[in-house]
């Protein structure tokens, strides 16, 4: 009877401590490209559930009739995961951050132009936008995330205005 106690303790303990715990990863670090852009980020881990993700990135602007610029974009995003427990109930994969996440995005995007097609000055903005999204990883590394917002602009020379951001992109996790 004693050895058989000692048996049930030693598969429950074991049982319990292989199970994974569904938790973000420590740090993650990804380039991505979308239809238009290019952007380097982090994920770093906050809580099981919430991450804090630095990103610089380069996208355009377009004038109505005046062409394009493109510029830098800097975000600091935090982001939280809700349904990582769910989908590690389900066997899917959850690793490189893989699950759906509400984030508020905060962009800073300098009056700088790097390239340009027109000679329309460039407008240093401020935006703070929350949203949704998804991401998800196929092939090891590779990741694709999605994901839609609507919030505030504010342009230092022209004054508030709504921005949506709407994001499709691709991209591979180190």
């Amino acid at each position: 009877m004693k050895k058989l106690l000692v048996l049930i303790i030693s598969i429950v303990s074991l049982s319990a401590y292989s199970q994974e715990k569904a938790s973000v990863e420590k740090a993650v670090f990804n380039v991505q490209t979308g239809f238009v852009g290019a952007w380097l980020s982090a994920e770093f881990k906050l809580s099981n559930q919430i991450v804090l993700r630095p990103e610089v990135g380069i996208e355009p602007m377009w004038a109505i009739g005046n062409g394009s610029q493109w510029h830098p974009n800097i975000r600091l995003e935090p982001r939280y995961y809700y349904n990582l427990e769910n989908r590690l109930e389900k066997g899917k994969n959850i690793s490189n951050n893989s699950g759906n996440f509400f984030g508020v995005a905060f962009n800073y995007r300098p009056n700088t132009v790097l390239f340009s097609n027109n000679n329309v000055s460039a407008v240093e903005s401020f935006s703070i936008i929350p949203k949704w999204g998804i991401r998800r990883n196929f092939g090891g590394n590779f990741n694709y995330e999605a994901g839609a917002g609507f919030g505030f602009r504010h342009e230092t020379d022209y004054g508030n205005f709504g921005e949506i951001d709407v994001h499709l992109r691709v991209g591979y996790s180190f």
